[in-house]
């Protein structure tokens, strides 16, 4: 660690050289302060912010050695971030002395020095910051100056340089290593292609500037990751999003729940790589390019937030995953910011004429029931929402922990997303404390609900959707959506919508974007499969630099459908393979297009990715080379055979010419799928994906036939997954069964011989995928507290979902941020299944809650399955449940170890809405 204080006494003359400096971000103690580090591109360093949402917070404190003994100007650099209101005033207490002048109070616009008068200091002297507000004060360095007379510089290049010379910042620049591949941006892209480059072999780093990964999905934001359109018509047997993106994603529902799992399960699923080296809270500041031609990228430098470290990561070839195309731009890559004229693609949906407006960033909150009157008195710099009829349609706010539906708090599309970012995340601030202020004070529809609301959380880090976007050898545009144009050289894909928010955002008078509009009766492409080139993913001009996330190579009207999350995966696994690639081969990412492609494409087929249309060709797979049998073969409807031979057909998925899955005839508890070879075959690892983790066995067991009896190999009992890579053993044998406890249906079957370090890799991931989620420290988050409930409870947005179910919170408690009901339509098409992990045998009382209402069905079948057989329990829900209000029983049940138990809720015949909550199990 640096040391926390800053001291600069020079023995030269020069003006303002004896200074102590003193960096906020560094103090010992930051009190209630937060580290905000996220507009060091802006203003030039990391900050303390003071988040109280109205109270004061706790003072950060430190102890300065002043050198010598006399008089000291004090000058504190800071920020009034509402100049009329000075909402963000604070004190400095020096030496238990209280300065007079009150800071963050001058009424200047931006960043500046305010002078705290003249000191007379000696010795260790203790600093102090206190808060008077709990209104986001902001303090960046404070510097004592011996020289009275002295100013600190203003212009940000010389402040730069004097933050430098006074330890502000690190003199030296610390080699940070050479790898091979140097990945920039913990969200979603950046973790994946990161993990897809450290398991194909390179040695990876990854840069993020915040203390967690998710990037928007992080619990410091919380947007719940979204990619192929959750409720579009498809192919029951489609899984959606596949690939490294299984090993931590939801359901992409949209449903707040999400949201709060993506920082932990990121972390464990980097973490796990021996082959990546993680660097939180580490800004990239600029690169340092290669000399010659053409233009390459040497390294990234960076700063640790928290100690001042400059450092430097060389690598081969680096991925700029920022989304703010932050390596990109600095390494003098192309890119563009803002629409493109319809003149340009001849895109339908473009305006006649370009702009540099984008679509906006979001900030959420969250409210709790304190159970009490709390009173809340708006700050006069609160945008004012007097009625309900002060907002446009959808923007009216709502009450609770529920914060999937807030993407509508939008700002900052008509200014500069990047650039003014600090600016814009004020301006939502305002914004949310005025819808505060609304639901609080004026609004007679929720008055008597928000009487006992407080205020629980609200967002500092804002949420973005869109900024400069770096351009590659191919551009993907709006007629490539459309037409769902077929790239040879696909590697991604997506299905979302034509999602472009109107630049107003919150304040645009009608709709929230174009794909509510649809100008021309256009259609807006919801759910439509389109795939991503890989020429998106390399810049045209820099000739070691990848791209993914919402920063590749798109029009501003294509990035409107790839920028969601779970496509930015994709994308992500696809660049950082061919970063992995560019490291064997030594070559660059074009050499990859021009001269690896195929290998590519087949890597990320192996590794689970979907490539629409694009068969497995890879010919180390022996499962190819195998005569398939099973127990039997189902037909489909259309007189289709769900046929054996279908899992090594190269398909994994249902295409136009049929289903391309295996799965047995119902009526039996075991099925069998067997690979048979002419000639003994030596394998170590076994690949089995399932269509979907809803038609995924309960159990099944790898068997091969060896001294004229069956051996098992490998068997899974615990965890329910859609994909399995297994590492075995060696084994030699003509002959490998799969045997499957309950019903199943296999898209794709491989097998390998593979390296020692890929069984590893293998045996690290499933391993890795058994351990349990790590719960959100978000207190506010729950209505009711899972953690706070006796037994195993799962909720519903954990259960395994057919059909469209609704998300809600219109009434209370329930388990969780919210609960699920079917709207009352498609009866017979929807149905939610929990499959309990059951953590030892004996009897359970198993409970299912719901909340009650009366357009609620009053006949909802729940079927708990055991080994022992099945039994169905209707259940009221138009009356209160009997257990807490909360829950009602189904009954008493002896249930084995594991995952051998189900409980179904249906919907046929139910004359009303169903609503599943969620489902507890307690031990007797």
């Amino acid at each position: 660690m640096q040391p926390l204080i800053l001291l600069t006494w020079l023995a030269a003359g020069a003006v303002g050289e004896r200074c102590v400096w003193i960096e906020a971000e560094r103090f010992a103690d930051p009190g209630g302060w937060t580290n905000d580090a996220q507009f060091i591109d802006q203003m030039g360093s990391p900050y303390l912010l003071a988040i109280g949402l109205g109270a004061p917070v706790d003072d950060a404190v430190t102890t300065v050695p002043v050198p010598q003994a006399g008089k000291y100007r004090l000058w504190v650099r800071t920020k009034d971030w509402a100049p009329k209101h000075h909402p963000g005033s604070f004190q400095v207490v020096l030496g238990g002395r209280t300065v007079e002048r009150v800071f963050g109070a001058s009424g200047r616009r931006g960043w500046s020095w305010e002078d705290g008068g003249i000191h007379e200091l000696s010795g260790a002297v203790e600093v102090r910051l206190h808060d008077l507000t709990g209104y986001y004060a902001r303090c960046d360095a404070l510097a004592l100056a011996a020289d009275l007379q002295w100013t600190p510089p203003q212009e940000p290049g010389e402040l730069a340089a004097w933050r430098e010379r006074h330890g502000g910042v690190s003199r030296e620049v610390k080699d940070a290593g050479t790898f091979d591949a140097v990945v920039v941006g913990g969200g979603l892209a950046g973790c994946t292609a990161a993990v897809a480059a450290a398991r194909r072999g390179a040695r990876t780093a990854l840069i993020q500037n915040r203390p967690v990964l998710g990037g928007n999905a992080s619990t410091e934001i919380l947007v719940p990751p979204v990619g192929v359109w959750p409720s579009a018509k498809r192919d029951p047997l489609d899984p959606r999003e596949t690939g490294l993106v299984e090993e931590y994603r939801t359901a992409g529902n949209q449903t707040s729940a999400e949201a709060a799992v993506y920082s932990a399960r990121l972390l464990r699923f980097v973490q796990a790589e021996p082959n990546l080296t993680l660097c939180l809270n580490t800004h990239a500041t600029g690169v340092q390019m290669r000399s010659g031609q053409p233009p390459a990228v040497g390294a990234v430098l960076a700063l640790d937030v928290r100690t001042g470290q400059r450092l430097r990561f060389a690598g081969q070839v680096f991925l700029d995953c920022t989304g703010d195309a932050v390596v990109g731009a600095a390494a003098g890559a192309e890119y563009r910011h803002g629409k493109e004229p319809r003149s340009m693609y001849n895109e339908p949906w473009a305006p006649e004429q370009p702009s540099t407006n984008t679509m906006g960033n979001t900030l959420k909150y969250a409210s709790v029931d304190a159970g009490s009157p709390q009173s809340f008195a708006a700050p006069p710099w609160a945008m004012k929402f007097p009625t309900c009829e002060s907002f446009s349609p959808g923007r009216h706010p709502r009450l609770g922990a529920r914060t999937s539906e807030q993407w509508v708090i939008e700002l900052g599309g008509l200014g500069d997303t990047y650039a003014d970012a600090e600016e814009i995340r004020d301006d939502l601030l305002r914004l949310v404390f005025g819808l505060w202020d609304h639901l609080k004070n004026h609004c007679p529809r929720d008055e008597k609900t928000a009487a006992n609301h407080r205020l629980a959380w609200v967002g500092h880090v804002a949420g973005k959707r869109e900024s400069r976007r770096l351009i590659g050898d191919y551009v993907l545009t709006e007629n490539d959506i459309r037409q769902q144009t077929l790239f040879p050289d696909r590697v991604a894909y997506g299905g979302w919508t034509l999602d472009d928010h109107h630049s107003a955002g919150f304040f645009h008078p009608g709709s929230f974007g174009l794909n509510y509009d649809c100008p021309g009766g256009l259609d807006p492409c919801m759910g439509w499969q389109y795939s991503i080139p890989y020429r998106c993913l390399y810049s045209k001009n820099v000739d070691n630099l990848l791209m993914a996330g919402r920063n590749i190579s798109a029009s501003h009207l294509a990035l409107s459908n790839t920028r969601v999350m779970l496509t930015c995966a994709v994308i992500g696994q696809a660049a950082g393979t061919a970063a992995a690639l560019c490291a064997r081969h030594q070559t660059t990412p074009r050499g990859v297009y021009q001269d690896h492609l195929e290998q590519l494409q087949q890597q990320l087929l192996k590794d689970g990715a979907y490539l629409i249309d694009l068969p497995n060709r890879d010919p180390r797979d022996v499962a190819r080379c195998a005569a398939v049998t099973a127990s039997s073969e189902a037909a489909r409807a259309g007189s289709q055979t769900l046929a054996a031979g279908n899992v090594v057909n190269g398909y994994a998925r249902p295409t136009a010419s049929g289903a391309n899955v295996w799965s047995p005839q119902p009526g039996s508890e075991t099925h069998w799928l067997q690979l048979e070879w002419p000639q003994p075959q030596t394998f170590n690892v076994v690949h089995t994906a399932f269509a979907n983790k809803r038609v995924a066995p309960r159990a099944f067991r790898l068997d091969v036939w060896q001294n004229d009896a069956w051996r098992t190999v490998a068997q899974v009992s615990a965890g329910r997954r859609r994909h399995y890579v297994l590492g075995l053993d060696a084994v030699t044998a003509d002959r490998l069964r799969w045997v499957f406890t309950g019903p199943v249906t296999v898209g794709e079957v491989r097998v390998y011989d593979e390296p020692p370090p890929l069984v590893e890799t293998a045996r690290r991931v499933d391993a890795t995928l058994a351990l349990p989620d790590v719960s959100p420290a978000l207190a506010w988050f729950y209505n009711v507290d899972p953690r706070k409930l006796p037994g195993l409870v799962i909720d519903a947005s954990q259960a395994e979902q057919v059909g469209q179910w609704v998300s809600s919170t219109f009434a209370e408690p329930y388990v969780l941020d919210g609960y699920v009901h079917d709207g009352n339509d498609g009866k017979g098409e929807k149905s939610i299944r929990f499959v309990p992990d059951v953590p030892h045998a004996g009897k359970y009382e198993i409970r299912l809650s719901y909340v009650p209402y009366g357009n609620r069905a009053s006949n909802t079948p729940v079927t708990v399955t055991t080994p022992a057989g099945s039994q169905t329990v209707r259940i009221n829900q138009r009356q209160v449940p009997a257990i807490d209000r909360l829950f009602h029983g189904l009954g008493a049940f002896d249930l084995p170890a594991g995952r051998q138990t189900s409980v179904a809720v249906e919907t046929a015949g139910t004359d009303g809405y169903v609503v599943v909550d969620a489902l507890q199990l307690i031990e007797r």
